[in-house]
């Protein structure tokens, strides 16, 4: 046997366990790269959810801002009435 003949079997036992390695690396990253995809499928949804939400509280101001909903606050639960003669004064500032 030649010193290359021994040196062989070394070769070809570090290739096996560097292939070995090297696939076990490759499915670990695999499964890490299964897991942030699932988190980021869970972040989508929530923001899908708070925007659908930001939505519904954008129409419910928009219909609380509106004019004849100030007015029928004030009629029914201030109990406000409406004058006829309302007067506005201008006041001239000088500086």
């Amino acid at each position: 046997m030649t010193t290359n003949d021994k040196k062989r079997p070394g070769l070809i036992k570090c290739a096996l366990y560097g292939g070995v390695a090297f696939f076990l690396i490759l499915a670990c990253l695999r499964f890490y790269a299964s897991h942030l995809e699932h988190e980021v499928a869970a972040i989508s949804r929530t923001i899908e959810q708070l925007s659908m939400e930001e939505m519904s509280l954008n129409q419910q101001l928009s219909a609380l801002k509106s004019p004849n909903m100030i007015y029928s606050y004030c009629k029914d639960t201030l109990k406000m009435q409406r004058s006829n003669n309302v007067v506005v004064l201008k006041k001239n500032i000088i500086e």
